[in-house]
């Protein structure tokens, strides 16, 4: 019987639902902590390196470095057009998250005593109107960039014991 191999495109569907889930839970508990994005992004970083070694492992170890951190790489692309999805719907469906985001943007500002209220007004103002971009700019930099150091790291642990008939690069 004939080894079956989970798709990076599974793993990245079954991850994406995860983070949307645990980002959809942590804001319906109107939880907004740093520790929180913390935990998500030890998740996603910690499935993306088991997803680079249950790769290799139902691969038989048959595999390249390049063959894992592409096929990490792969559910990381997944996982991020997901959250980009979920961030852009979660936008247009509870406008209050953009809100509360404002609200606590300027409650940070107005520790800094530097800051003077109109310059906070001017860069809430500004952020108010580029919300959207942002927020799927740093989804896309945030996940790909995690995604792609978790892959690395991944690859670099997955067991690697190429056959010896696949063609090797110089």
């Amino acid at each position: 019987m004939e080894n079956k191999i989970t798709t990076h495109f599974t793993k990245g569907i079954v991850i994406g639902a995860v983070m949307v889930t645990l980002g959809f839970t942590f804001q319906m508990l109107d939880i907004y902590d740093k520790w929180v994005q913390w935990l998500t992004m030890g998740i996603y970083f910690a499935a993306l390196i088991w997803s680079c070694i249950f790769f290799s492992k139902q691969m038989n170890a048959d595999v390249s470095f390049g063959q894992v951190f592409s096929h990490g790489f792969k559910t990381v692309a997944i996982v991020t057009l997901i959250s980009i999805a979920s961030f852009v719907i979660t936008y247009f469906l509870f406008p209050e998250i953009k809100e509360k985001a404002m609200e606590m943007a300027r409650q940070e500002m107005a520790k800094d005593e530097r800051l003077t209220q109109e310059m906070i007004d001017q860069a809430i103002s500004w952020t108010d109107k580029f919300y959207l971009v942002f927020g799927i700019i740093g989804s896309l930099f945030g996940f790909a960039l995690t995604g792609a150091i978790a892959s690395l790291i991944g690859a670099a642990v997955a067991k690697k014991n190429p056959n010896q008939n696949m063609p090797q690069s110089l």
